[in-house]
């Protein structure tokens, strides 16, 4: 009888499409009978539902993951139930938030064999603690969180700042820091969108997208870049809103030349669809993104890899200038 997997990932759509599916991969090259269903939350629930070699997805919706702590554990160990009614033979835990690690610990707590992430201590006694106010101040940031992968230590560390095997950090997590394979082969059976390649009448497709989840990933001359773009004849699209199957999403990713974009889920979905990118990166570290192209440093405090400005300069990394974005891309696509 085959065996059972489960892996649990529950971030965002631009971290299920660089780490989820990869894992499914390297989990399916170790034990390539078994049966492999997937736990993750959101977007990610559909994009999951495109993976082959998923067998079954199981979603957590919003209404199942409150902001608040007392209903979001109490929801979790009704979700710990359904999961051990599943009677899987191995259980991965490769998310690094709060509550997967949680739910992953109360599955370990009722015997089950859970490996990767999890809490740093029995959930009984998270629960005396916390009812004690005897956690570390820090305890919700990072303290929270053991592993049984002996490396996961090496997470917390800025690994981008010293020479690396690894392109970026969908590869460092899996392979080095969880040790479950050597190379992982990010992509999808996506086929092009014939129809949306006709429609540019030969002319180089350019995807663009410039706005993340926070001002940090905004492109402020974004207007001024499409209408050089679309100045150069180029056939230039958008439409990263989700509302949009993702199937179709990819399927025209499939179909163009080109991605621009900011460090943000559509560069990792265009990965997917072997569609190569030029990244803004403003905060973010270019060895973190593994870009196929990138632009360059703008401002000396770049690169910081914080969610603000701690300068307090208004993202001025963010700032790139639309002629030097369309000058890059002019000189990639000549390539």
């Amino acid at each position: 009888m085959a065996r059972k997997i489960l892996i649990i990932r529950l971030a965002g759509l631009g971290d299920v499409a660089s780490i989820l599916i990869p894992a499914v991969g390297l989990i399916r090259a170790q034990e390539p009978d078994a049966v492999i269903d997937v736990l993750t939350y959101g977007a990610g629930i559909e994009l999951m539902s495109l993976c082959q070699d998923v067998d079954d997805v199981l979603g957590v919706t919003q209404e199942q993951w409150p902001r608040d702590l007392a209903p979001a554990t109490q929801s979790f160990l009704n979700i710990a139930q359904v999961i051990a009614a599943r009677d899987y033979d191995r259980i991965l835990c490769l998310d690094t938030w709060f509550m997967p690690c949680f739910l992953a610990q109360v599955l370990i707590d009722i015997g089950l064999n859970a490996e990767g992430n999890h809490l740093d201590r029995p959930v009984n006694d998270f629960f005396t603690a916390l009812h004690a106010g005897t956690l570390p101040a820090d305890y919700f940031g990072t303290a929270f969180m053991a592993s049984s992968y002996p490396r996961m230590k090496d997470w917390l560390r800025s690994w981008w700042l010293t020479p690396q095997p690894h392109a970026n950090y969908p590869e460092y997590y899996l392979i080095h820091c969880c040790g479950l394979g050597d190379a992982i082969e990010p992509d999808l059976p996506i086929e092009p969108d014939a129809a949306f390649r006709s429609a540019a009448a030969g002319r180089p497709i350019i995807a663009v997208s410039f706005r993340g989840t926070t001002a940090i990933k905004h492109y402020k001359q974004a207007d001024a870049l499409t209408r050089l773009l679309q100045k150069a004849d180029y056939h230039v699209w958008t439409g990263f809103d989700g509302s949009q199957p993702m199937g179709t999403t990819l399927a025209r990713l499939a179909s163009t030349d080109l991605l621009v974009t900011v460090a943000t889920s559509t560069q990792w979905l265009a990965r997917l669809a072997g569609c190569p990118s030029l990244m803004l990166p403003g905060a973010m570290h270019p060895a973190i993104l593994g870009a196929e192209h990138t632009m360059g440093r703008t401002v000396d405090c770049q690169y910081c890899c914080q969610r603000g400005c701690p300068a307090g300069r208004d993202y001025a990394c963010m700032d790139v200038p639309a002629q030097d974005v369309m000058d890059q891309v002019r000189r990639i696509l000549a390539g």
